[in-house]
């Protein structure tokens, strides 16, 4: 018995290459056809209209992606928007503040000059050097001392009125105690009344208690205080404060009068060293 041939592992029809061929030529003429006719045209947009939530979907994360980095992109030049514009802010604050203590100190000299001439005895100008450390103590260092001809006890006033009175000198500086410090007693006057008091220091920085003032006078919050000059030292007529309360003594008591001093402390730096009147010019 003769063995037949064995079967072929794989049919063979058509060769690939002819397949290809033939595919192309369909393909060129299917095109050429809807070219001519454009009878494919409803299947494209029946396919395209199919397609489209598909398409709009596949393109949300693009988009949500492309709008993210534009907010993020806005949201970082923004912040740094703001950041300038908050330096230019403090810049200007800063230079308003400079230019109204420019002006503070200029009304401060302006009011040095004229209370100057109206004073009988020398002055020297001086400056605030510091302020005491201990802050119970209201005294101040200024950059003016003995080798300037300032003494123990010379008056010391700004363009508002009085300040205090030097207590120590050193060659190049000396330290004042404040009107407000309890050890400092000035001879004054209530201007509306022309009555006579004595000023005795809080310990702080608010003022002064006026002392020994007559039982029957009507002092009212309001009223003016200025130096009597009876002391030899402080010129007659010198700002001293203002009365912002009185308490009525009992029977046989002296009333309680506050007062808050004209000069501030803080606010000017510019001063006047009166020199006393039995120092020789």
């Amino acid at each position: 018995m003769a063995l037949s041939p064995p079967p072929p592992f794989f049919h063979q029809g058509f060769s690939a290459k002819l397949r290809l061929i033939v595919a192309a030529v369909a393909a060129v003429a299917v095109m050429q056809l809807d070219h001519a006719m454009n009878f494919t045209k409803p299947l494209r947009q029946g396919i395209t209209l199919v397609l489209h939530p598909v398409t709009v979907a596949l393109e949300w994360p693009a988009e949500l992606v492309e709008q993210a980095g534009l907010l993020i992109e806005d949201s970082l030049r923004l912040e740094s928007e703001i950041t300038e514009l908050r330096k230019v802010e403090a810049q200007n604050a800063q230079a308003l503040l400079l230019l109204e203590q420019l002006r503070a100190e200029n009304a401060n000299l302006t009011g040095l000059l004229e209370l100057r001439k109206s004073i009988q005895f020398p002055t020297v100008a001086t400056s605030i050097r510091s302020a005491q450390r201990d802050p119970l103590a209201m005294r101040v260092i200024i950059d003016r001392g003995q080798d300037h001809g300032i003494r123990n006890g010379d008056p010391v006033i700004s363009s508002s009125g009085i300040v205090g009175q030097v207590r120590r000198v050193f060659p190049l500086s000396a330290e004042v105690q404040l009107i407000s410090d309890e050890g400092l007693a000035v001879p004054v006057v209530i201007k509306d009344l022309d009555i006579r008091a004595i000023t005795q220091g809080l310990g702080n920085q608010d003022g002064f208690e006026l002392k020994y003032v007559n039982l029957a006078a009507p002092v009212t919050p309001g009223m003016q205080i200025v130096t009597s000059g009876l002391d030899g030292l402080f010129p007659a007529g010198l700002p001293v404060g203002e009365v912002i309360s009185v308490t009525p003594g009992r029977e046989g008591q002296f009333p309680r009068v506050i007062a808050k001093s004209s000069a501030k402390i803080g606010t000017t730096n510019q001063l006047l060293v009166i020199r006393s009147a039995n120092q020789n010019p």
